[in-house]
């Protein structure tokens, strides 16, 4: 889950640079994502101190997702479920 909310912090980085990205919408966004990042810190600190290796992986699985298609996150998920 961790994984999954940190990609969408960085994905909600990525929409402030689009047209979308209006009064309203931005207003939605920023409360989303402080709730988000007061969620995610507590755990991304105690894995960062406690568990580097762990780090590590949670920012390859964000990195992973980003760069993914829709297509490719399905399709791996199709070949592990099999």
């Amino acid at each position: 889950m961790v994984i999954l909310l940190q990609a969408t912090l960085e994905q909600m980085d990525e929409l402030k640079t689009t047209g979308v990205y209006r009064h309203d919408i931005k207003q939605l966004m920023n409360r989303l994502e402080t709730k988000i990042e007061r969620f995610v810190q507590p755990h991304i600190k105690q894995l960062a101190e406690t568990d580097e290796f762990m780090m590590m992986q949670i920012q390859r699985g964000v990195e992973s997702i980003l760069e993914s298609t829709l297509e490719e996150i399905h399709n791996h998920n199709t070949k592990e479920n099999e």
